[in-house]
C-alpha cells in the first residue's frame, strides 16, 4: 500500500524494482525515484495513488499517481492514462 507524506511517497513501482516497494522524493514539478533518479513529470501535491495493470508497460501491474491537476500518471513508465 503506497504512503503520501509531505516530501515522499512510499511503495510506488519503478522500473529499477519489481514490486511496489521504490520510494519517490516529491519535488517542486515531478517525482523522482531515490535508488535509480527516474523523474516523472507531475504537478504536486500528489493526492492519490492507486495500483492497476498499464497497457503501456505490457501489461504489467504498476501504480497510477493523481497529481493536482487531476493528471493519472503511470509510475513505472511515465506515461499518462
Amino acid at each position: 500500500m503506497a504512503v503520501i507524506y509531505k516530501d515522499r511517497v512510499e511503495g510506488l513501482y519503478c522500473e529499477c524494482t519489481k514490486s511496489d516497494i521504490a520510494i519517490f522524493k516529491i519535488l517542486d514539478d515531478r517525482i523522482k525515484c531515490i535508488w535509480c533518479g527516474k523523474e516523472i513529470k507531475c504537478k504536486p501535491p500528489i493526492e492519490f495513488v492507486w495500483k492497476e495493470k498499464c497497457l503501456s508497460c505490457e501489461e504489467k501491474m504498476s501504480t497510477f499517481v493523481i497529481d493536482s491537476t487531476g493528471l493519472k500518471v503511470c509510475s513505472r513508465c511515465g506515461k499518462s492514462k
